[in-house]
């Protein structure tokens, strides 16, 4: 069958190595490679690929595992994919949409979708304005980030500004937003439009996140008693942003809903297959190999002349 590549720069990692054992256990040749080491040309109007300084194939099927830090390589490395007809898991302008915090929250914001209270800013000035707003506590995220990594809680105005005077000096930018209160969450898994697995995330003592790599705690929420409104956003959303394949995280707002806090487009799998039993690589494996099945009869079906009259 087609060949398969999951772009990894930690091909340890159990998603990593759960997805390449399920494609290869349904007759795939995957193989992980690290982005970094690959390398792109364009020659004579002609997209070519190079892995460790060798070419490479255009494999017919790609899956992006590559963390925040390589957002910017990774969707180049998509679209070169995209254009030499690779069938991907997520494409790179909605990686791009996904990773930036704020432009995800714009996106979803004017899809009518709810989203905390939040400021952009890059201007001291523009940040007492944001506090007077936003009140204490208040949460700062960097705009770029995973694991509750560069999540942090002022819960003081001392103590916020403080923050957001060292985030200013450091990235020059700072997104604020109003803290919601509570210390559960939840992630639910979307793929191609359909709820795969959801769990409800608790923090631990010792901190307000409730990321299960920040020591938080997690149950899962069977498909069959999940609120049919957290199950809708998490669609709704993925389909905003364009996301094929995501883990959504939502919370609720205090007043009897939700709302949706961000996307990750590469979700952890260890997580939620481990508390919910559900099979996620399976599932994501047999998407993909409908999809390069369906990709490939389209395109013999393109190429085949059409019968004389």
């Amino acid at each position: 069958m087609s060949n398969a590549v999951i772009l990894s720069r930690y091909p340890e990692l159990y998603s990593s190595q759960r997805l390449l054992a399920a494609l290869q256990e349904r007759g795939v040749q995957a193989q992980i490679l690290r982005p970094e080491l690959c390398a792109l040309s364009l020659a004579g109007g002609h997209f070519h690929l190079h892995y460790a300084g060798k070419p490479l194939a255009p494999p017919a099927i790609v899956l992006p595992r590559f963390g925040s830090p390589l957002t910017q390589l990774g969707q180049r490395l998509l679209q070169h994919f995209s254009v030499l007809g690779s069938v991907l898991l997520n494409r790179g302008d909605a990686l791009l949409r996904a990773r930036d915090k704020f432009l995800s929250l714009q996106l979803l914001a004017a899809a009518g979708l709810p989203v905390p209270d939040t400021w952009y800013l890059a201007d001291a000035a523009a940040a007492e304005q944001a506090l007077a707003k936003l009140g204490v506590p208040v949460v700062s995220k960097l705009l770029a980030g995973s694991q509750g990594v560069g999540v942090n809680l002022a819960e003081s105005e001392g103590g916020a500004r403080a923050l957001v005077d060292t985030l200013l000096l450091l990235q020059h930018e700072v997104l604020l937003q109003r803290f919601l209160p509570g210390r559960e969450d939840y992630r639910i898994i979307v793929l191609a439009g359909e709820v795969l697995a959801a769990m409800r995330r608790r923090a631990g003592a010792q901190d307000f996140r409730s990321n299960l790599h920040r020591n938080g705690t997690a149950e899962a929420i069977p498909l069959d008693h999940l609120d049919s409104r957290l199950q809708n956003l998490a669609i709704t959303a993925c389909a905003a942003l364009g996301l094929d394949f995501a883990g959504v995280d939502l919370m609720a707002d205090g007043h009897g809903g939700y709302t949706l806090l961000e996307l990750n487009p590469s979700p952890s799998l260890q997580g939620i297959e481990t508390v919910s039993g559900v099979d996620i690589a399976a599932q994501v494996a047999e998407y993909l190999i409908s999809r390069c099945g369906a990709a490939s009869a389209a395109l013999r079906q393109q190429s085949t002349p059409a019968a004389a009259p």
